[in-house]
């Protein structure tokens, strides 16, 4: 192998040295984007711990025939909250926890562009997780699914008494829309970002491709999650304010009255945002696995472009599929063939990412680390999600499995196959980037194949249940159903896949007290982030590199006559079955339009990092007391028409002295 030869990019300015500040305060005031970014990763590995702890309960219970280790309510709450937890508390944050600290590394930059809403979307995080969280302190965790399908979420009366009057669903709806500010939040501040503080000739199609994934990613966010939004502002005027958007009829003791409401209305809302969230929490796998696979593979990207705008066309098509969520609710023939047209659509692009992946890979010097054996894993599970999902295209196959445990598999196969084996290829990649130290490869590789097998175990028997009938999210079953041995063997598949991350967790321990040192370079990787030391500085940059090159640093190391397999961006065609394949050219930067991005990056003079706030916290603080006083509503304090929650009222202060202070605090 040759020797790293680290860059030397054209200077812009040279900060002067600056410390780090420690401590729990500096935790607490940060706005570091590298920081925030370490926060978010541990609290989601946290909530990821969680809900797995969840799943296995809900195991132990299935594992044997009309067992009654919990109730039926008790479960409702439990397989509720595990997916509750694993989409808005584990993934999404697991995903922005690389977001906030890998993408501004990866295009130049020194931080995000508004390092306090960063800060602040991280302290509305914890403030929607700890809502949801202190459900079960409260007895009231909730129970209605994590789809949350209406009528089970009303607060209905009728003549066998009422439903729903319980803080249940109320703990879940308030939490969410608080964590779609936070989502929103940092979404908007990533677009940003990337489009406005990319370093001089990192155009887009230079960008790696995680940043794409990123960006597109964030448009997603903010594009869906208003429908949600609107849907839970909606449901929760039905719960605290007596309307009637989602019941059709209520009944006065004597008569059935009809209110006009539409059950179907919460699920065309639901699931106008619910699909277009499956690819905002798989987009983000793709961007790791993207960098991964070519690093140890020793060649460029196989596809650049094309995977550009598969990405893209999967973000675009994504909004236009949620109608195969709701094939059997009688919407009748034309949408279902509508819809199930324009599933089988966007199969293409999706497709079209494996064979880039699998291109990437042919004919490269491959090693198997651990990063790319969870890279590699995600290739081969992600690709048996997707053919079920294929197949759920289909209305008249689609309605034979519909509430089976199939579509359990399905999309585990997708979320946990997908998501979650790139979030821990991503972990051991850019763990020495974070702490400096390498992370142990033999542990690490136990970690992955007790994983991949506790995995293929715990959900490749569920297709069998799911064909065979079993309903899902039932507490039970009868002994002369036929289904206990496969549950058995589901049930042994998820201790095994409970005990990969107890050896994850202990490979993390050991790594942080006696890991290797990492250097700036351990993989000889080919993006900016690995041209500076690990951890890094706080200013990030002592220099504002300058790029000229898709793989900025296999081309400073290797030029662009290449090295060790690596090709010129200028003459990337790969060679597949003695076939050569052009991905395109992409021009040099005009040195004018390089010279222009200098200035406007406003890095000719000393470099000024943001000062520490508190702020964003006491403001997220704020939102939380809010939405707790609506939940427990006594004391409340009559003002003029209305009679507020004294503690909804100390919130709104709260938040608006955040807001206050925040707004007139020196920027740096």
């Amino acid at each position: 192998m040759a020797t790293i030869a680290q860059p030397q990019p054209q200077t812009i300015a040279r900060p002067a040295v600056t410390t780090r500040s420690t401590g729990l305060w500096s935790w607490l005031t940060t706005v570091d984007h590298k920081r925030i970014g370490i926060l978010y990763g541990v609290t989601a590995f946290l909530y990821l711990l969680i809900g797995g702890l969840e799943a296995m309960v809900m195991r132990v219970q299935l594992a044997a025939p009309e067992n009654d280790l919990i109730s039926q309510n008790r479960y409702n709450e439990f397989f509720t909250m595990h997916g509750t937890t694993m989409i808005f508390l584990a993934i999404m944050p697991l995903s922005s926890a690389f977001f906030n600290y890998v993408v501004p590394l990866q295009i130049g930059a020194r931080d995000v562009a508004f390092p306090r809403l960063n800060a602040f979307s991280y302290w509305v995080f914890v403030a929607g997780g700890l809502i949801l969280s202190l459900s079960w302190l409260a007895n009231a965790a909730p129970n209605q699914g994590w789809y949350g399908y209406a009528p089970l979420t009303e607060r209905l009366s009728g003549a066998a008494g009422t439903y729903g009057i319980e803080r249940n669903v109320d703990f879940w709806a308030l939490g969410l829309q608080v964590l779609g500010v936070s989502s929103v939040a940092a979404s908007l501040n990533f677009v940003i970002t990337i489009l406005n503080m990319r370093a001089p000739g990192v155009t887009l199609m230079r960008m790696p491709i995680f940043c794409w994934s990123t960006l597109i990613t964030s448009i997603l966010i903010v594009l869906a999650f208003p429908a949600i939004t609107v849907a839970l502002i909606l449901l929760s005027m039905d719960r605290f304010a007596g309307t009637h958007f989602y019941i059709p009829s209520i009944w006065d003791g004597t008569n059935l009255i009809l209110t006009g409401g539409d059950p179907l209305l919460w699920q065309h809302l639901f699931w106008v945002f619910g699909h277009p969230e499956v690819y905002i929490l798989i987009l983000p796998a793709f961007g790791i696995v993207s960098e991964i696979i070519p690093v140890f593979s020793r060649k460029p990207l196989f596809g650049y472009a094309v995977m550009v705008y598969a990405i893209a066309a999967i973000a675009f098509l994504g909004f236009g599929v949620w109608v195969h969520h709701m094939f059997v609710t009688g919407l009748g023939p034309t949408p279902n063939a509508v819809f199930s047209a324009s599933t089988m659509l966007i199969a293409i692009p999706t497709g079209v990412k494996i064979f880039n992946w699998v291109g990437t890979m042919w004919g490269g010097q491959i090693k198997f680390t651990t990063p790319m054996l969870f890279a590699v894993g995600l290739v081969s599970q992600f690709t048996i999600g997707g053919i079920s999902g294929v197949m759920h295209a289909s209305p008249p196959i689609d309605t034979h499995h519909n509430d089976t445990y199939f579509v359990i598999a399905h999309f585990h196969y997708v979320l946990f196959g997908g998501s979650i084996f790139a979030l821990l290829a991503g972990i051991y990649y850019w763990f020495p980037k974070i702490t400096g130290k390498l992370m142990d490869e033999r542990l690490g590789k136990i970690h992955f194949w007790v994983t991949f097998v506790g995995f293929n175990v715990t959900f490749f028997p569920m297709h069998f249940l799911g064909l065979e009938g079993m309903p899902r999210r039932y507490a039970s079953y009868a002994a002369g159903s036929g289904w206990g041995f496969w549950n058995l063997i589901v049930s042994s598949g998820s201790f095994v896949l409970g005990a990969s991350f107890l050896i994850f967790l202990y490979n993390v321990a050991k790594s942080l007290q006696h890991g290797k040192p990492a250097g700036n370079d351990p993989w000889d990787a080919a993006t900016l982030e690995w041209s500076i030391p690990s951890p890094p500085p706080v200013y990030n940059f002592r220099e504002i590199p300058i790029v000229r090159h898709r793989d900025p640093l296999w081309e400073e190391k290797y030029g662009h006559a290449g090295g060790e397999g690596h090709q010129a961006e200028e003459s990337l065609d790969i060679s597949i079955a003695g076939k050569t394949i052009s991905v395109g050219e992409v021009p040099d930067e005009d040195p004018t339009e390089q010279a222009e991005r200098r200035l406007d990056a406003g890095d000719t003079h000393d470099i000024h990092m943001p000062n520490a706030s508190f702020y964003p916290l006491v403001a997220g603080l704020g939102l939380f007391l809010s939405m707790m006083g609506l939940i427990f509503s006594y004391p409340r304090l009559p003002i003029g028409a209305l009679d507020l929650p004294m503690l909804t009222l100390a919130g709104l202060v709260t938040f608006l002295v955040g807001i206050y202070g925040w707004s007139f605090e020196p920027a740096s």
